[in-house]
């Protein structure tokens, strides 16, 4: 757990370094740093994965930008997505799913959906009570930045559109983020990997026949 906090640590300042900013919303950023805390999930599952968070969270308050509201909300983004995620394989589990593939998408759906409305109420909250929205809009000139995706913004609107627009972002982070390390995992060394005599935890909940179609597909 402390290895992948600090993984997701080191890649999420690289990730600052590179200033991988979504367009539309500029003070929104692509963090490869949940690469580490996806593969934790998978491997070893939703409790140590929450706990590599916190690892992360306590390494952005010293040393990341915006502190303290930024770690924060990066904080309630990784939980929302693990509890969902694993709200997603306990769905599956209960339809009884065994293919890993529909496992998969089920986790993410359902971990979206939930990254989602976590997100989206406390950006709410953020803009309207914390910052302003007129001063949102103005210093980080969304004025500007929608108009690349032919929007205009009004007192009308507003709101509606930056909100919209973070849904999409989080939606994309982590849809990006799972198929980064779900790509990583099936690599034939990940896929076989026992960490401490035991199988991957995403491997070990689905079965025997997971794990058959794991390694052969």
């Amino acid at each position: 757990m402390a290895v992948f906090g600090a993984l997701a640590t080191l890649l999420a300042a690289l990730s600052q370094s590179l200033g991988l900013n979504f367009p539309v919303v500029p003070y929104l950023q692509f963090d490869l740093g949940e690469v580490a805390i996806i593969m934790a999930f998978f491997l070893f599952g939703p409790l140590p994965a929450a706990v590599s968070s916190f690892v992360e969270f306590g390494a952005l308050m010293l040393f990341g930008q915006n502190a303290p509201v930024g770690p924060v909300l990066k904080l309630a983004a990784l939980l929302s997505t693990v509890g969902g995620m694993w709200l997603g394989v306990k769905l599956a589990s209960r339809l009884s799913w065994t293919k890993v593939g529909r496992v998969v998408t089920a986790s993410v759906m359902v971990g979206v959906v939930i990254r989602v409305a976590v997100m989206t109420v406390a950006n709410y909250y953020l803009v309207t009570f914390f910052y302003g929205l007129s001063v949102t809009v103005s210093y980080y000139h969304l004025s500007q930045a929608f108009a690349l995706v032919s929007l205009g913004l009004s007192d009308a609107n507003a709101l509606l559109l930056i909100l919209a627009f973070t849904a999409v972002f989080n939606a994309l982070q982590l849809g990006f983020v799972v198929a980064l390390s779900y790509t990583v995992l099936r690599f034939p060394p990940m896929s076989n990997l026992k960490i401490g005599g035991r199988v991957p935890w995403f491997v070990s909940v689905m079965g025997e026949k997971a794990t058959t179609e794991g390694t052969t597909r």
